[in-house]
């Protein structure tokens, strides 16, 4: 039987409003780092794994989907164009609602989960050595959603390159890197690709201590990013046993359109990926987004075994 625990917290912030002004910064210890860069043939023992290769055809496996996805394919329809994504680890299964989870939108801060593990991955392989600023960096990039941190980190590791190294190794083939350099949040990517990403990156692209390292961020998603915007929304409800780590993202408007993202890790040994990607007009404000995210979360949450 599915547990429902959480969705009473999780509904609870789809009529709250999220955007303010505070600014609030770490809010609990801060993991330990990853030791020094290890030899790249200490990776071989845990290589990347892909999602099934349905997936890749759009399909999914589906004897045992971990949700019906039909109430949320319905719900998602009306609100502007929404791809939802749900892979079990445990059982090997997946379901989406279909394109929309394959189109591709304005990644906002989602690229920045993509960015840290990609400069984590070379530190693990010996290619690159982090200091003390560089791990600064990372930690505010994922925990406060730190945009200046973002910056300086995809600056110092190549831009674009950096990012198209990430999708590439993931084998993220519905996705591509920013047409405007300068604006990394404008990386293309689907709900099927970082769905694939997560996937690879517990399989096995990052070495366990850099692995926990990169998830004990995301676990600590500040309540408040460094410009001010709310991020308890869509799938991180506020429930600690859920054990989520989860990456926010929100942007208008390079596109003429408004992003909002809720994107995680959950469950037991981190069972479950849940990606929640939206785009919709400007002209709607924030909370169409927040509450999109938010009842779409409660909507998958009520399903998984958590």
């Amino acid at each position: 039987m599915r547990s429902t625990r959480g969705s009473a917290t999780i509904r609870a912030f789809g009529t709250r409003v999220l955007v303010v002004t505070l600014t609030v910064s770490t809010w609990s210890l801060a993991p330990a780092r990853p030791a020094a860069a290890q030899e790249s043939d200490q990776l071989t023992d845990s290589p990347a794994v892909s999602l099934p290769e349905e997936i890749f055809a759009g399909s999914g496996t589906k004897d045992d989907p971990p949700v019906n996805i039909d109430a949320v394919s319905v719900y998602a329809a009306e609100r502007g164009l929404v791809g939802v994504a749900v892979f079990d680890r445990r059982t090997g299964t997946y379901d989406d609602n279909g394109a929309a989870a394959h189109s591709p939108m304005g990644s906002a801060s989602v690229i920045k989960v993509l960015m840290a593990e990609e400069i984590l991955h070379r530190a693990a392989m010996g290619q690159i050595q982090l200091g003390p600023t560089e791990y600064a960096s990372i930690e505010t990039m994922l925990v406060d959603s730190n945009d200046p941190a973002a910056s300086s980190l995809y600056s110092q590791f190549g831009g674009v390159a950096l990012i198209m190294a990430a999708l590439t190794r993931h084998g993220m083939t519905e996705s591509s890197a920013p047409a405007d350099p300068q604006y990394w949040g404008n990386t293309k990517i689907s709900a099927h690709d970082i769905a694939v990403f997560y996937n690879s990156m517990l399989a096995g692209s990052l070495p366990a201590e850099s692995r926990e390292y990169l998830l004990d961020l995301l676990r600590r998603t500040a309540p408040v990013a460094s410009a001010g915007f709310g991020q308890i929304f869509g799938l991180a409800g506020g429930d600690p046993t859920l054990n989520v780590a989860v990456k926010q993202g929100w942007m208008c408007c390079l596109d003429g359109v408004r992003n909002v993202h809720s994107t995680a890790v959950l469950g037991d040994q981190n069972r479950y990926v849940v990606i929640i990607l939206t785009q919709y007009s400007p002209d709607l404000p924030w909370e169409h987004g927040l509450t999109t995210t938010t009842e779409l979360a409660q909507l998958v949450l009520d399903q998984l075994e958590v």
